[in-house]
């Protein structure tokens, strides 16, 4: 499925842990170079070598972060083929009302403004290539919100109809846009101290160090059709589905990789 990714080049943001760590891994996998973006991308250059891989540490809510991504792709290796939107931030809340202003600009300033940076730089190079392929991290919380998370539900919001505008102006030129979107896949935020699974031993009261039986306990109450929590490659694999021209009629869709969650939600 995914030989037609073999020499092309992908940009993947938010690059160095994650669902970005793991698709950069298939990408190359693929026999596709990578710039990989992120805060802090010391353990990329383990992943192959400089005629493969380009990293660069960035800070996407700066101005000119964007275009200095896009230029590392450009001056390492030619051309863009592929965007993968990914770099975010999920922080918790305790409800609406403890969101202030500063919070909602943070969290809109990477989730979104940094999506939108990135599609703004890469666009006109692709236009002159005639081709691009713009694939964008979502969420379930962008279709049904969450209440412990309602700036980053918003923002996943507002990047489904972001990823909608630049499908309809741009499919016509080439320019494919579609969305992943994602639901209970254990990254390391999941596992990390005071991460979500110890939020999770704490809701049913299970130990912190009952690692499984925090996850049973969730997937007992919460009633995940797939009856599993997902994984970075379940995601990873959705993005390369989008990425290859095994996709080329796709542009406009969301994607979701969340273990039927939310058509089980829309019943």
């Amino acid at each position: 499925m995914t030989q037609d990714l073999n020499g092309k080049v992908a940009i993947v943001t938010g690059a160095s842990s994650g669902i970005g760590l793991e698709t950069t891994k298939q990408f190359l996998a693929a026999g596709t170079k990578v710039v990989g973006a992120a805060r802090s991308t010391a353990n990329l250059a383990e992943l192959a070598g400089p005629d493969m891989i380009c990293a660069i540490d960035v800070d996407l809510t700066q101005a000119g972060a964007a275009e200095k991504v896009m230029q590392a792709a450009i001056d390492r290796f030619g051309k863009v083929d592929i965007l993968f939107n990914n770099a975010g931030a999920a922080p918790g809340r305790d409800d609406f009302l403890s969101v202030t202003d500063e919070m909602w600009q943070q969290t809109f300033d990477l989730n979104v403004m940094g999506y939108i940076r990135m599609a703004r730089a890469v666009i006109p190079v692709m236009e002159k290539q005639g081709k691009g392929v713009l694939i964008h991290c979502g969420s379930e919380a962008g279709i049904k919100p969450h209440p412990l998370l309602p700036d980053y539900s918003v923002s996943k919001s507002a990047i489904n109809m972001i990823s909608k505008i630049l499908s309809r102006d741009y499919t016509r030129k080439g320019i494919r846009s579609n969305i992943v979107a994602p639901a209970h896949i254990r990254t390391e935020l999941w596992d990390e101290p005071g991460g979500f699974l110890d939020t999770l031993a704490d809701h049913y009261g299970v130990p912190r160090n009952d690692r499984d039986g925090a996850v049973a306990a969730f997937l007992e109450d919460s009633q995940l059709p797939a009856g599993r929590l997902g994984t970075p490659e379940d995601v990873a694999r959705a993005v390369l589905y989008l990425a290859s021209d095994v996709s080329d009629f796709v542009s406009g869709i969301v994607l979701g990789v969340d273990g039927g969650v939310v058509p089980s939600l829309q019943t």
